[in-house]
């Protein structure tokens, strides 16, 4: 999985789902090969595509996170509008809501990235 910082448990989560978007590629693929309907063949095919975009975009988050690239953002849990801190950010930064006016300070927790009010 690689150590990235902050992102711990959300580089797991989509490295898992990638896993299993690729047996699902696999098995729609093999179905869509077995398939002697065209209509369902097609279906097999059109559902294999759905499954290949799911990939190349789990794909490009995962490359963002770990190229330091991805932007780490939350939601004010006071306003709920988005709360920046831009890409690959210090532990410690600071940043304000950009609605609501309350300042926040970027943490870390177990290997995930968090927020403490100030």
């Amino acid at each position: 999985m690689g150590n990235v910082k902050g992102f711990s448990s959300l580089l797991g989560l989509l490295e898992s789902n990638l896993s299993f978007e690729r047996e699902a590629l696999r098995r729609y693929k093999g179905f869509a090969e077995k398939a002697s309907n065209e209509e369902l063949r097609q279906l097999f095919l059109d559902l294999a595509i759905a499954e290949s975009g799911h990939m190349n975009g789990l794909i490009n988050v995962i490359r963002a996170i770990k190229d330091s690239t991805y932007v780490v953002r939350f939601l004010c849990p006071v306003c709920g509008w988005e709360i920046s801190f831009g890409e690959n950010p210090e532990i410690g930064a600071i940043t304000r809501c950009r609605m609501c006016g309350v300042t926040f300070e970027l943490i870390e927790t177990d290997g995930d990235f968090d927020i403490r009010r100030l």
